[in-house]
């Protein structure tokens, strides 16, 4: 009810007119069904405080679980550390990502393509009957933490469709972190989780993949096993270029070799004649093993048979895209000073130009002034390495005292025959920046 103006006066009035309106509103009739007051869904005309105490909800509400709300998405059937890419060719010659995933620890981020001309490859004699890719992805492989943790699991399954190119890349060294170690004395008695990696490669006709990540880094006390099986069909051409190098650990803390175990396995098979695909293969057809490279090394005293060195390394390759690379690497071994057959502590014949005569040099010469320059340089890095054909296939093996005299090397030799960066872009060369 209403007053009169008669009956207020002043700020009583005011507030008197005010309670009355809400006692008026508190009592409109509602229309709904629900006559608790409360719980109204008039939209709001029902407000009167309900008389039965009782109907007031408790403060003891009980948590939702998951029976009470069922979870809107389907439940998870990936397995940890897994992660599948499949790159194939969209018409006319568009590289695509037709399956890409990963789960936890892995991370696969694609970054920007290198762009391919039409122009024909000087390593590649028959690109006037092959169609090549636009442009060349790079897939950056990473782990969450920069890392692997004591125990952890990667399996990666990559497939390249024919005619098309990948190169692989990290953002930094793998470091295998060392097993959380329990404050007691049985820990020498026990044996940290073995850290893996698996990788297997799927390689058809005329596609070709580079494998360029930093070196491991095992810390101390890890234990670290890899496998990297690659499938080429090396009748059609496929090509595959790879560095796998590990180092002796933290230097900075005075880590040297000082790992459990580490273990790398790498096998390149010859599926020409057979099926690639998983169920495919053909009865009567088997898989040819071209090559299995292994290293271990495991302790006690890793750093007593090392000689010194600090990192070891293997560069493998094979294919049309990798003959000019690997033919680069093989005549430049033989060009190495022999012994007897070259004065080591001299520089005789390092410049057989006089430069104020402004005579220009012949390749050749160029060639052979780098070529002195970078053979000073891995004899104050104490770098050494070799090089060998083995079944169709070039294999490198090189190490050095420290990890950036062995970078400097690799960057040193792939910057000068070019053909790596040419054909799979600046990201190829991610490794040794």
């Amino acid at each position: 009810m209403v007053g009169s103006k008669s009956d207020s006066s002043g700020a009583f009035g005011q507030v008197w007119i005010t309670l009355a309106l809400l006692s008026s509103t508190a009592q409109a009739p509602c229309d709904c069904d629900d006559q608790d007051g409360y719980t109204c869904g008039c939209g709001g005309t029902n407000n009167v405080w309900p008389s039965d105490q009782s109907q007031l909800p408790s403060d003891n509400i009980e948590p939702l679980t998951a029976s009470a709300m069922p979870s809107p998405f389907p439940p998870s059937t990936s397995t940890p550390g897994t992660g599948t890419v499949k790159l194939s060719l969209r018409p006319p010659n568009q590289p695509v990502f037709e399956v890409l995933s990963f789960s936890y620890p892995l991370k696969l981020v694609v970054s920007a393509p290198h762009h391919l001309h039409n122009a024909a490859s000087r390593t590649d004699v028959s690109t006037t009957t092959r169609l090549h890719p636009s442009s060349v992805p790079l897939l950056f492989l990473l782990t969450y933490g920069g890392g692997l943790v004591s125990g952890d699991q990667i399996h990666l399954f990559i497939s390249l469709a024919p005619t098309t190119r990948l190169t692989i890349a990290t953002q930094g060294s793998t470091r295998i972190f060392r097993p959380s170690l329990p404050h007691d004395d049985s820990y020498p008695a026990q044996s940290p989780s073995l850290t893996g990696q698996n990788l297997r490669v799927q390689i058809r006709a005329n596609a070709a993949l580079w494998l360029g990540p930093d070196p491991c880094q095992p810390f101390a006390l890890s234990r670290y096993a890899q496998t990297q099986i690659f499938e080429v069909d090396v009748t059609g051409e496929g090509s595959l270029g790879l560095v796998d190098w590990v180092s002796e650990g933290r230097s900075a803390r005075g880590e040297k070799w000082r790992f459990e175990g580490w273990r790398g396995r790498n096998e390149i098979w010859d599926v020409s004649t057979c099926a690639i695909d998983i169920g495919e293969e053909h009865p009567g057809k088997r898989k040819r093993l071209i090559l299995r490279d292994n290293l271990i090394l495991s302790a006690p005293d890793i750093a007593s048979r090392v000689d010194g060195l600090g990192i070891f390394g293997t560069i493998i390759m094979i294919g049309p895209l990798f003959s000019s690379l690997a033919k680069f690497f093989i005549d430049e071994f033989k060009a190495l000073p022999r012994m007897g057959a070259r004065d080591w502590n001299t520089h005789q014949g390092s410049n057989s130009t006089d430069p104020s005569s402004g005579k220009l040099l012949t390749e050749e010469e160029i060639l052979e002034k780098w070529r002195k320059h970078r053979q000073e340089k891995e004899k104050n890095d104490g770098v050494l390495w070799t090089a060998a054909h083995v079944r169709g296939a070039v294999v490198v093996k090189f190490g050095a005292r420290e990890v950036e005299g062995a970078r400097l090397w690799l960057r040193e030799m792939l910057g000068q025959e070019r053909s790596l960066e040419k054909q799979f872009g600046s990201g190829a060369l991610t490794c040794v920046k």
